[in-house]
């Protein structure tokens, strides 16, 4: 009876322990968008790097695969996710309560750092005849699911077009749809605002022949105006197979936000391990290449988190 006692006793003391242990564990859910995207990857590299030294910090990852920048702002407003991945341009409209987000103002978001640019692709299929801008007129054009940062995206574009959204045949696909139905010749073309060397345009581009539309200097220049968060940039030649010029787009910037309802300790902590292990998160995916903590500052759509701040001040890098 004495040996059984003593196993019990045991077993409610490791019972208790592990009870202890999961109590002070914090979990972080962090949004993300489609799998054939760069923000998937790219929270899971967060995520993989905050979980190596969970034994330190009792942080626990996870990431979601999520329908886009505006889900995931939502979602971050209602608790249901911790942190996101989101473009700078809805952050921007969500933090300032307008556009899409007018009468739904998210004054909670707060910025943890930005990430790389995404220039705004246009895929069209060789056997579309698009070869220009102009040439969407009458197409069959995929501009982003509703909810998406790639929707929000498309109509702010075509806001300034000289022809709109109604002039074309608009699908309103996930961007993990998309290549399939072009490849099927369901659509002619589809838009993607998402990080240079993207697989979902890589995989479709290695397989069929498709251009990669510039959207045009006047177009952007009318864009850009006022809209701080969109910049000109060149996508290079020959990144996608079968297009060996640079094109001219413009592009958002992909943004870690979170909410003034998450601690500053987790915050602090996340940061800090994205940063103590730079070279490694440099490292998942060729957008992230040339990442600099500098860049990482800038782009903002949002005020950084106090958790944030602390970390940026004990390196020197804000005052």
């Amino acid at each position: 009876m004495k040996k059984v006692f003593v196993a019990l006793v045991a077993i409610i003391s490791i019972v208790l322990l592990a009870e202890t242990a999961l109590a002070k564990r914090i979990f972080v859910t962090i949004g993300s968008g489609s799998v054939t995207g760069v923000y998937y990857p790219t929270a899971g590299a967060i995520s993989k790097i905050v979980n190596k030294g969970k034994k330190d910090h009792g942080i626990r990852a996870t990431v979601e695969s999520t329908g886009g920048s505006a889900y995931n702002v939502n979602a971050m407003a209602i608790k249901e996710l911790d942190m996101a991945i989101v473009q700078s341009d809805v952050g921007y409209r969500a933090y300032n309560g307008i556009g899409d987000f007018k009468g739904k103002q998210v004054k909670k978001l707060r910025s943890v750092f930005s990430i790389h640019p995404e220039p705004f692709h246009i895929v069209a299929s060789d056997k579309s005849g698009i070869r220009t801008f102009r040439d969407l007129k009458g197409k069959r054009v995929n501009i982003g699911n509703p909810g998406s940062g790639q929707r929000s995206t498309s109509e702010v574009l075509f806001g300034v077009t000289p022809f709109g959204v109604n002039d074309m045949k608009v699908e309103s696909l996930k961007a993990s749809e998309a290549p399939d139905f072009l490849r099927d010749g369901r659509i002619d073309a589809y838009f993607y605002t998402v990080g240079i060397g993207s697989a979902n345009i890589m995989d479709v581009a290695s397989s069929h022949k498709v251009n990669i539309i510039s959207v045009g200097d006047l177009v952007i220049e009318k864009l850009t105006k006022g809209r701080p968060y969109f910049v000109a940039v060149d996508i290079p030649g020959n990144v996608y197979p079968g297009n060996p010029n640079p094109i001219r787009t413009f592009a958002v910037k992909a943004t870690l936000l979170t909410t003034t309802d998450v601690s500053d300790v987790v915050v602090y902590n996340v940061v800090k391990m994205v940063f103590e292990n730079f070279e490694e998160f440099k490292k998942t995916h060729p957008a992230l290449s040339i990442l600099t903590p500098d860049q990482m500052m800038q782009g903002l759509s949002a005020p950084f988190h106090p958790g944030a701040v602390k970390y940026y001040k004990e390196r020197g890098w804000i005052k």
